[in-house]
């Protein structure tokens, strides 16, 4: 054969001037078409990814090539007689800045990525004003990406996303063209999350285009390759290998195709051609591989073998020979994807050559074609006995390969497997293994239950209802569910349906029909009338396993049993899934059989079905949001837009800046802004909040319902997620978790709110937040004002003198409610504990210090505290002006409980200490002329501080009364409980009595009309001597008058012991 001008691996910039083979697949034209079709839209930046050896260097070579018009490889048409630029760069392993400062041969000073823009650009204008392009290319970009992803990726990202931003100004004629092996995700996989961000940010500027060539692709490249050798002569023996090929079904290519490429691609055959090329996919580079195969010089290679009538073609034994001698060492190496099948087949040429079958030669090659179609050829194709023998004849040159078969056969080398209709190689076993299959079938208990059997096989993914999802945004999710009985099953959380697979030949047709009649869940019933057929595969594979669990010893027939269980399984599938499209399977919804043809209509239906269940399913097609669970990102964007709903919903959009797209502000605009949602109170029209052309009229009515519902009594707010994420809405809960909070805050007016700690009376940012997390944590009772209520309401504003209101809401509740809670605030300590009050002042003052929901402490608590109800004042409407008296009489007494305190107090010493109704400055300098001999020195610090507050210069009344209080008690008169006050009464005249034994005073010193005085001591040998000074004033001489004629009664008329007596009891009292 002539040598072609080929390289293993081309270089754009070394390559850009030889003159190199190059075939162009409709993979390469449909990539190429690709950039010029969207060239002409105004794209300008393009990545094109493909594994490694596909030829994606070759593919640059070539555009180039085709693009300035040296080859035509490709039809290209960018522009009209155009002038071309091209440069060319060759991924490195350092930073793509210095690459291109070194190509454009700038100054090492200006190393900037301004500055090789600014110079790409001057070579682009340096190429005419019309019809002017300038392509920069870069082979081996992922070099380029790995460094950055090393060696500070924000900077070189930087450059990267500079570049890309130059490119992809549609008013200039600037194409860049890079060329990757793996997405450009893939290189950032240990950067931060940050990074990673700005990573996809910089992807999202490019148009990425897929290139893998696939199977039939290489097939064309090798047909072409070869067909442009010397004149061939082409054996008839083609046609026979080309129907042998098209039969198996093993690649995508019909039979006119097949002929033509077959013809080209001689002396190879299509099988040969077609396993070549996969395994030069696998265990070499792709189409890099496929060429040094063509280029082979070796013994193995398709120059190097003979063709003659005993190898009429470069066959799959040839292909065997090729492979196993250019990749030995990966072959051989665990690393090897295939290793055990390649042990498989060394094992059986081993035992084929150590043999005595007629025809070694001959043999092996069989054994090397099973091999390598056991590989690489899916179970499914047509390779039974006919196959072979008819291979063997046309392409192996076997004359008598039915012989051969049988006697491969007798050795244990091969064996043709029933179960899937094709010969494999078996390294033998002592075990009769169709014999214990055939035995194990009286051993094992017979199946019953085939739907129970069934799922122990089956693991059926969900199934997506794509056209639904694509229409409404909403992700719809069927998931499998296989039973004996209908199911009738709730659906929670992200399945949205289900597909119920019914195996039971008791159950009848009709059943399932009237059970599918009564459903409204979204459930598709499948009835499979062909349960037997399945319980008999089941039954096999429980027969090979039951051999297996004997024989587990044996591990050659264990395998070979692993393998005819796979076979099974695979029929199992077959059964299950291929019949769902047939006669096999009746499939019912809503109590009508319906019909599929097709997988595709099978899908569609299943968005039919979503339409009729969800029909309240708005649209909205956010992805990040419209899903079950959302991510980190979309959780931090929740909070952004809440807050800014709260902070700042009177504004165009939130305050988010014009010029930027947050998410939070994207959320924003697609879910309140395109849905003309009005966040303003100022429309008492609920209708009219929401635009009449929305598709989220019903969702919003529905949550409109969730509130009147309130109006009856306190629902939580995770009763409205139920209703939304049931019939007829099914809303996902991340979508649930942005309207709820938006819509309350839209109807904030309308309800009031109440959480774990009470009634929340303003919607700040992060209560909504807590709402969207916790929804069954907080409640919601709107607002039901009629009638007698609102008679009521208003003579509550009256008495609190604001204005009457026809009309109510949340803000005017809080309003009316607030001087109630600010009055029992500010009250002191002592008026909010008294229980001197009158039974009504203390019920009100209870009701509004526990009040926690305003409407019911209005139209409940406060009449029910007064002795009043909502229907007596109904009953009565004029009793209502007597209910508001006696409530101010109740409120006056409370504020003035304090007051009253201080005034019993200041009476207290008038009544004990002045003997009259005297001024406060009276009574204050009484008290200081009493101890104005006192003798200080004898005094207890507490007596001492008691003396300091009664001569304090204070003026005002309460303030020093109250200082004396704190000076008796040691805690203010504000703070005082009931039982403080009578214990600060018996504590006074304590102090008094103690202050006036300590006071030198002379008859000069004492008012005898206005007091009386007596001195007393008592001297005992035990006690010693106790002294005590008591002053009374004139008024309480008639109680003492009364004590002494009980005393008098006491007395038994002998002086000694009733005097002992009292002075005993006198002595008791002196040391109190």
């Amino acid at each position: 054969m002539p040598t072609y001008k080929y390289s293993t691996s081309v270089n754009i910039v070394r390559d850009a001037d030889r003159e190199l083979t190059y075939h162009p697949t409709p993979n390469a034209r449909r990539v190429v078409g690709q950039i010029a079709a969207d060239f002409e839209k105004g794209l300008r930046s393009f990545n094109i990814i493909g594994t490694y050896g596909t030829g994606k260097s070759s593919l640059l070579w070539a555009f180039e090539k085709s693009v300035i018009g040296k080859k035509d490889f490709f039809k290209v048409g960018f522009l009209p007689n155009p002038t071309v630029a091209f440069i060319n760069i060759v991924g490195e392993y350092r930073s793509m800045l210095d690459v291109f400062v070194e190509k454009l041969e700038l100054d090492v000073h200006e190393n900037t990525v301004q500055n090789v823009c600014s110079d790409l650009f001057h070579r682009y204008s340096s190429l005419g004003k019309e019809n002017a392009i300038l392509f920069i290319v870069i082979d081996e970009f992922g070099k380029f990406l790995e460094h950055a992803a090393r060696h500070n990726p924000e900077q070189e990202l930087y450059v990267i996303q500079q570049l890309t931003e130059f490119a992809n100004n549609s008013d200039h004629n600037i194409c860049l063209i890079t060329s990757v092996h793996q997405n450009f995700d893939a290189y950032a996989q240990n950067l931060s999350d940050a990074q990673q961000q700005e990573w996809r940010k910089v992807k999202g500027r490019f148009r990425e285009i897929t290139f893998n060539e696939p199977v039939e692709q290489l097939l064309y490249l090798a047909a072409e390759h070869l067909d442009g050798s010397e004149t061939r002569t082409l054996p008839d023996s083609i046609s026979e290998s080309v129907d042998l090929a098209v039969k198996t079904k093993a690649f995508r290519l019909d039979k006119a195709a097949s002929q033509e490429i077959a013809a080209k691609l001689y002396p190879l055959d299509l099988l040969s051609g077609g396993v070549l090329a996969l395994s030069l996919q696998r265990y070499g580079q792709n189409e890099r591989s496929l060429f040094s195969f063509l280029e082979s010089t070796d013994f193995t290679g398709i120059d190097s073998v003979s063709l003659s009538r005993d190898n009429p073609f470069y066959n799959l034994a040839n292909v065997y020979d090729y492979l196993f001698y250019n990749f030995y060492s990966y072959l051989q190496s665990k690393h090897n994807h295939d290793y055990f099948k390649w042990v498989s087949i060394r094992s059986a040429l081993d035992a084929v050559e150590r043999s005595t079958i007629s025809n070694v030669e001959a043999g092996s090659k069989l054994v090397k074609t099973i091999g390598l179609l056991s590989i690489w050829i899916s179970r499914g194709t047509n390779l039974g006995e006919d196959f072979l023998t008819n291979y063997a004849k046309t392409c192996l040159g076997i004359s008598q390969p039915g012989l051969l078969i049988q006697e491969l056969e007798d050795l244990g080398v091969i064996l043709y497997r029933v179960s899937n209709g094709r010969f494999v190689l078996f390294e033998g076993s002592d075990l009769d293994i169709q014999l214990a299959l055939i035995e194990a079938k009286t051993q094992i208990s017979e199946i019953i239950d085939v739907a129970t059997a069934l799922k122990s096989y089956f693991e059926f993914p969900p199934i997506e209802a794509n056209k639904n999802s694509y229409e409404t945004g909403t992700p719809r999710t069927f998931e499998y569910v296989i039973s004996d009985h209908p199911v009738d099953l709730a659906l929670t959380g992200e399945i949205d349906g289900y597909i119920n697979l019914i195996f039971n030949g008791q159950v009848d047709l009709e059943s399932v029909k009237e059970a599918s009649r009564q459903q409204e869940e979204a459930i598709l019933y499948g009835y499979f009338e062909e349960a037997e057929k399945i319980k008999q595969v089941m039954t096999d594979i429980a027969k090979a396993e039951h051999v297996i669990i004997k024989n587990d010893q044996d591990k050659v027939a264990v395998r070979e049993l692993q393998e005819i269980i796979e076979d099974h399984k695979r029929e199992l599938t077959q059964l299950v899934f291929n019949s769902f499209y047939g006669d096999s399977v009746t499939w019912i919804f809503r109590g009508e059989v319906v019909y599929f043809p097709s997988a595709k209509a099978f899908h569609k239906y299943l968005s039919q079905i979503c339409q009729t269940v969800y029909p309240g399913t708005p649209v909205f097609k956010n992805e990040l949001v419209n899903r079950h669970k959302i991510s980190g990102s979309i959780h931090a964007a929740k909070r952004m837009y809440l807050q800014a709903l709260a902070d700042n919903w009177n504004l165009d959009t939130l305050g988010f800046a014009e010029e930027r797209f947050p998410p939070e502000k994207t959320i924003f605009l697609t879910l309140v802004k395109e849905n003309g949602l009005i966040l303003s109170n100022q429309t008492t029209d609920a209708s009219n909040r929401i635009a009449s052309d929305s598709s989220f009229q019903a969702v919003w009515a529905e949550s409109r319902r969730f509130l009147d519902d309130s109006k009856r009594s306190r629902l939580p707010v995770s009763e409205l997620v139920t209703r939304l994420s049931a019939r007829p809405f099914k809303l996902k809960r991340g979508l649930i978790d942005f309207w709820v909070p938006t819509f309350l805050f839209a109807n904030r007016d309308s309800f009031a709110l109440f959480s774990n700690n009470g009634y929340e009376p303003t919607l700040a940012g992060d209560i909504l937040e807590l709402i969207s997390k916790s929804p069954e944590k907080y409640e919601i009772k709107a607002f039901d004002l009629d009638g007698i209520k609102l008679m009521l309401f208003n003579k509550y504003r009256s008495f609190l003198n604001q204005s009457v209101k026809e009309d109510f809401d949340n803000p005017t509740f809080i309003e009316t409610i607030k001087p109630f809670l600010v009055f029992y605030r500010d009250l002191p300590a002592y008026a909010k504990e008294t229980k001197r009050l009158s039974p009504e002042a203390l019920a009100l003052r209870e009701t509004i210090a526990s009040s926690v929901d305003p409407e019911k402490t209005f139209f409940e608590e406060f009449p029910l505290a007064l002795g009043y109800s909502l229907e007596s004042l109904y009953a009565t409407p004029e009793s209502s002006s007597d209910y508001v008296k006696q409530m101010e009489d109740a409120v006056r007494e409370i504020r003035t409980a304090y007051n009253a305190l201080i005034d019993r107090f200041e009476a207290f010493i008038r009544d004990e200490y002045v003997g009259s109704n005297v001024s406060f400055e009276e009574y204050k300098q009484s008290l200081r002329s009493r101890y104005a001999k006192l003798e200080k020195h004898l005094l207890l610090p507490n007596q001492k501080t008691f003396i300091q507050r009664l001569d304090s210069a204070l003026d005002d009344r309460d303030a020093w009364l109250n200082s004396i209080a704190q000076a008796v008690m040691g805690k203010a008169l504000n703070s005082f409980t009931d039982k403080d006050e009578v214990a600060l009464y018996q504590k006074f005249k304590r102090l008094i009595l103690d202050l006036d034994s300590l006071t030198a005073i002379s008859e000069a010193d004492v008012d005898t009309e206005a007091e009386d005085v007596v001195s007393l001591e008592i001297n005992t040998f035990v006690g010693g001597l106790m002294k005590k000074l008591v002053r009374l004033p004139k008024q309480k001489r008639e109680q003492v008058a009364k004590i002494e004629d009980k005393l008098r009664t006491q007395l038994i008329g002998d002086d000694s012991l009733d005097i002992a007596a009292l002075t005993n009891l006198l002595n008791e009292l002196l040391k109190r």
